[in-house]
């Protein structure tokens, strides 16, 4: 008991920065056996959890107390003078308590998982899926080629068409508030609307899509994928309508979409649903289960060390992705951060 009390202080505090790689490897065999000690009882004793998707909010077994207990012994153990933390977000899945977390330091600010067991006794940074590998938590995102986000213009990734990613989910106040500065920055500045793409989270169950906030939301998540993929010239116009409006219907008419061409491509596994899948494995290669999350040129990075969620923060960082800036990274945006900023 000792131990593992030990184990995760020493893992979560490596998760926030503190040099501790000579510690990893031991540590790292202790979760691995305590995850897999879950998980096998979340398949023997709670059938019902498995597969469950994550929870926008408490459920009957009030996760949000056991988040609370957690956050508690967070602040008051694990980190340290000029840090803090503030949860933003807190889910049920497969029978753990997924606690989305922004972590603020001297350096900036990141969003951060770590995992509660069900009974609020472990906390734990990061799991594995047994079926293939993956990893969901912790520091640095596991896709080849990726790095940690860096807090400066001069360790971002360069290329010479710079691509930034940003992963999202269609009803979430947040990545709401991350498509609309994308499209304050697609609208101001035409020329870097090139290399902006919006990518959608979620999972494919049974030929179905899903979402952390239901079927409505997977079903514009869809719906925009299809727009993005086979009508991409109208698809910041209706972006900025559904923003605007809180729905897609009217939208669909007033942005010019073909909507035989959308109905066919929401319907047809072999566009829409491969289009997502598409989004869906590129989210978890980088391990990105939060919206919004951004990437560029294939490293996860964090709007957060560029000044905030802002536009000129965004358009700031996208244009350290260029190995030779265009003058149009010149032109200055806003720079006011917009409010209740955290992830869903």
């Amino acid at each position: 008991m000792h131990l593992i009390a030990l184990g995760s202080y020493a893992i979560f505090r490596n998760y926030l920065g503190v040099v501790m790689e000579n510690l990893w490897k031991p540590l790292a065999i202790v979760f691995f056996a305590l995850f897999v000690s879950l998980v096998v009882f979340s398949l023997l004793g709670t059938p019902s959890q498995a597969g469950k998707m994550p929870l926008s909010g408490p459920s009957s077994r009030n996760i949000s107390g056991q988040a609370d207990g957690a956050m508690n012994f967070i602040r008051s153990n694990l980190i340290g003078s000029g840090e803090s933390v503030r949860l933003v977000n807190v889910s049920e899945e497969n029978g753990v308590d997924r606690l989305s977390i922004e972590y603020a330091s001297a350096s900036g600010k990141q969003i951060i998982d770590v995992f509660v067991t069900s009974d609020g006794k472990y906390l734990f940074p990061v799991s594995y899926r047994l079926n293939d590998g993956s990893r969901t938590g912790g520091s640095t995102p596991v896709a080849t080629g990726s790095s940690a986000a860096s807090p400066t213009c001069a360790g971002t990734v360069k290329q010479d068409i710079p691509v930034l990613e940003a992963f999202v989910v269609s009803y979430c106040p947040y990545g709401i508030q991350m498509q609309n500065i994308l499209g304050e920055i697609v609208e101001k500045i035409p020329v870097l609307g090139a290399h902006i793409k919006v990518r959608f989270i979620g999972e494919i169950s049974n030929g179905t899509i899903r979402s952390m906030h239901g079927p409505t939301e997977a079903a514009e998540n869809l719906k925009q994928i299809c727009i993005r993929e086979e009508q991409s010239d109208m698809y910041w116009k209706y972006v900025s309508c559904f923003l605007n409006l809180s729905g897609s219907s009217s939208c669909i008419s007033g942005a010019g979409i073909d909507s035989v061409k959308l109905s066919g491509c929401t319907s047809d596994p072999g566009r829409g649903i491969r289009y997502a899948k598409e989004d869906f494995t590129r989210a978890s290669g980088y391990s990105i289960s939060s919206s919004p999350t951004l990437v560029l040129n294939g490293a996860r990075v964090s709007e957060f060390n560029f000044g905030g969620r802002s536009p000129e923060a965004v358009k700031s960082l996208l244009c350290c992705g260029f190995a030779n800036q265009p003058g149009a990274c010149s032109t200055t945006l806003g720079s006011g951060t917009t409010p209740g900023q955290g992830s869903c």
